[in-house]
């Protein structure tokens, strides 16, 4: 049984590990400056990766719950002279990287995995059409 996304959860995890693991080890080799690294204990460092995971997967879901609106508000099927679909989809996941990544600091890969699947599970239907199959 192949599992949707699961490589990129395998990823978003280890990136999720790494960045606690290494705020960690940056505050023990105590370089002179103190930006560098956080201690972080055992607590934190759960906190920290629910934060990360969780808030990824909620980010990527309601970016998802975004695109599905604006593709149905649409109510075009996926053709190939309209890229509307295609480039609402493009720019919704990269969109949905960096606002996960870079504006509230959680799981970028982990936000795209769940929008993705949220994609496919919800509008498969709306957007391949079965004269096309």
């Amino acid at each position: 049984m192949h599992i949707l996304g699961e490589s990129l959860l395998n990823d978003g995890s280890a990136i999720v590990f790494f960045t606690i693991f290494s705020l960690k080890f940056m505050s023990e080799l105590n370089l002179g400056d103190e930006t560098l690294g956080q201690d972080v204990n055992w607590v934190e460092g759960f906190a920290l990766f629910f934060r990360m995971s969780l808030g990824g997967a909620a980010i990527g879901i309601a970016f998802s719950i975004g695109l599905i609106v604006l593709l149905f508000c649409l109510n075009r099927h996926l053709n190939p002279e309209e890229v509307v679909q295609v480039s609402a989809t493009i720019a919704t996941a990269y969109l949905c990287f960096y606002t996960a990544k870079v504006i509230c600091r959680t799981s970028g890969v982990i936000a795209i995995r769940e929008s993705i699947t949220t994609n496919t599970s919800s509008c498969l239907d709306a957007l391949i059409q079965n004269q096309s199959i």
